[in-house]
């Protein structure tokens, strides 16, 4: 059920963006340590845009490659394994700096 609300959030700052006008597409920022997946938001969408200015709006998705910041040595990299380990250093105190998230990055409006 987190993918509903979620979508759900997504569907209403893009309304809130499109001052009255209808949605033609929806652009997204998808994250690849996120764990939504385009599939399970498009199912959602079809039935929470039922109805709005956002109906058979095209969902498109954009990954964003993770990068983390060591906080030992401050080395930034992008994780290549499961288990994060600073390829510098080797400390496991990191932080992430990108690729954990979706975001609304933009709506093409009609």
């Amino acid at each position: 059920m987190h993918e509903l609300s979620l979508t759900q959030t997504l569907l209403d700052l893009a309304l809130k963006n499109a001052d009255g006008r209808r949605i033609v597409s929806v652009n997204l920022l998808l994250g690849e340590l996120s764990d939504e997946r385009p599939e399970a938001i498009r199912f959602y969408w079809n039935d929470v845009a039922r109805g709005t200015l956002a109906e058979n709006a095209e969902l498109r998705f954009r990954p964003v490659t993770a990068k983390m910041k060591c906080l030992q040595c401050s080395t930034v990299f992008h994780p290549e394994e499961t288990v994060v380990e600073c390829p510098n250093c080797k400390s496991f105190r990191v932080k992430i700096l990108s690729g954990d998230d979706i975001r609304l990055a933009g709506i093409d409006v009609k």
